[in-house]
């Protein structure tokens, strides 16, 4: 018994193949978000409060993985992994590399009170013997008085003052009058740029008073002497993103010192206005 042959066409058609994804875009946005990420390690370096906004972020990625694996989207779950496993070795590195915030020592701030000049009683010459003719006493001499020698404080002498730039990775040593330029952050230098605008003072000290906003340049010697004495928090460095930003420091060799930011420079680097006071 003869079989038909199946008609021309009727045979089941070959499926084509399914598309694969664009897995360049996806590979570009993962390593677009690692790059956001490490910036945002970096400006975090200069905020107390890291550990919480650490968090939050590895929450909500844990939330969006956990979403993603119950809509078996096992490719936008690897993605979450790998960012939640970066924000993690962020993390880490963040909590290994991030110097401690040290408040600065003050040392005894109390004086002797300034005692008056001591004034005895003016005396008077003890009268002559009598004889045919009075004589009149002798005039009193009076007591000689020391002057009050304390007055107001002799202004500070200023010990450098001007406009220093600073690029990423550079730092300058100010306590010989001069802003002497470092490439290493070693004892000697007193204000350091670290990439990402992080900007430290004195390791020595590691104190940084915040007087943004507090007043001119004039009052700042006593402003910065008053932080130390009152034991002011201070942080060892800060971030500075421009504006009116103004800081306290210590130099390396006990200086009191005061910047302020003057502006940005795309490459990284910094240009400030610093005043150092000798004392």
């Amino acid at each position: 018994m003869e079989h038909d042959a199946p008609a021309a066409g009727s045979s089941p058609g070959t499926p084509e193949p399914a598309r694969s994804p664009d897995r360049s875009s996806l590979v570009a946005n993962l390593i677009t978000a690692a790059a956001g990420l490490v910036g945002l390690v970096q400006v975090l370096r200069a905020d107390p409060w890291w550990p919480l906004w650490v968090l939050a972020a590895a929450l909500a990625l844990i939330g969006l993985l956990a979403y993603r694996l119950r809509q078996r989207r096992w490719l936008a779950a690897s993605v979450s992994l790998g960012l939640l496993l970066l924000l993690g070795g962020g993390g880490v590195l963040l909590a290994g590399t991030r110097p401690d915030d040290r408040t600065a020592t003050t040392g005894p701030t109390t004086a002797a009170p300034a005692a008056g000049p001591a004034t005895p009683a003016p005396t008077t010459s003890a009268p002559p013997p009598t004889g045919p003719t009075p004589t009149a006493p002798a005039p009193t001499s009076p007591a000689a008085t020391d002057p009050d020698s304390s007055g107001p404080a002799a202004p500070a002498t200023v010990l450098f003052s001007d406009v220093v730039q600073l690029g990423k990775k550079t730092g300058v040593e100010l306590d010989r009058g001069r802003a002497e330029r470092r490439n290493t952050q070693d004892a000697d230098v007193d204000v350091y740029l670290d990439w990402g605008y992080i900007l430290y003072s004195s390791a020595r000290h590691s104190a940084m008073y915040d007087d943004s906003n507090k007043g001119p340049e004039q009052d700042a010697d006593a402003r910065c002497r008053d932080y130390r004495e009152a034991g002011q928090q201070s942080f060892a460095h800060h971030y500075i993103g421009g504006g009116n930003q103004q800081y306290c420091f210590t130099t390396s060799e006990g200086h009191p010192g005061w910047l302020q930011a003057v502006n940005t420079l795309e490459d990284g680097g910094l240009l400030i206005k610093v005043t150092v006071w000798r004392g």
